[in-house]
């Protein structure tokens, strides 16, 4: 049986619009560029509404680690961009 070599996932969230998607892209992205890591490998785009998150690792906790990492941002972004709309609505 041969063990894994690497794993892989990819995450894609959906915003509401084109605006958010990029802002969230673009507050990830440097966490993203700038984080050098031997286990893993991770990629990122911004396509319209969608930011798309690519990542490859040596092993699954070393995905796991960072898939959490990443989700993390991605949730305190959108949970900013959604106290924005509702600061602009009231």
């Amino acid at each position: 049986m041969n063990p894994l070599k690497e794993v892989e996932t990819q995450i894609e969230i959906e915003f509401p619009c084109k605006i958010d998607a990029e802002i969230a892209f673009k507050a990830i992205e440097p966490e993203i560029r700038d984080s050098p890591s031997e286990r893993t490998r991770t990629g990122i785009e911004c396509r319209e509404k969608t930011v798309k998150i690519t990542i490859t690792a040596r092993d699954t906790p070393s995905l796991r680690a960072s898939l959490n990492s990443y989700l993390r941002w991605l949730i305190l972004s959108q949970q900013i961009l959604e106290l924005k709309h509702d600061i602009h609505n009231h």
